[in-house]
């Protein structure tokens, strides 16, 4: 599946909702995200992509494309994602380094770090396809 496809957002909202372990780190947690995906041209994802989720209770309830106002925003360079979905740089690191961009009460976001990094393990348990100079990193799944 193509990263942030509309297929895929379904995926993560049915493997985020059947994983236990982050169901319990994220229960009680209610807040909206949007994801953005910038484009880099130069190697080979020309788009920007934008996706967004709701998390009522630690569950992920509506997903979708495209921008809405959310509780949080997250933005990176597209490379950036992918490094962090294969592992090579964790999302509290890349937060801290300012390579992912937040926007949103910061605070709330950090307390959440435990939550956050379950979540990305989620992540990359779905086979996942990389646009451009990326496509090198498809994860397998499990």
């Amino acid at each position: 599946m193509k990263l942030a496809s509309p297929e895929y957002m379904e995926e993560v909202r049915r493997r985020s909702n059947a994983d236990p372990e982050y169901l319990e780190l994220a229960k009680g947690h209610n807040a909206s995200y949007t994801l953005v995906l910038e484009a880099e041209p130069e190697k080979g994802v020309a788009e920007r992509i934008v996706v967004g989720f709701d998390n009522v209770d630690g569950k992920i309830g509506e997903v979708w494309r495209g921008e809405r106002p959310t509780d949080f925003t997250l933005s990176a360079p597209y490379g950036v994602w992918v490094d962090i979905l294969r592992g090579k740089m964790g999302p509290t690191k890349a937060i801290a380094s300012r390579k992912l961009r937040t926007q949103g009460p910061f605070l709330q976001l950090l307390q959440g770090a435990n939550r956050i990094i379950r979540w990305v393990e989620v992540l990359r348990t779905i086979p996942t396809e990389f646009e451009g100079a990326y496509t090198q990193y498809n994860l397998p799944g499990q």
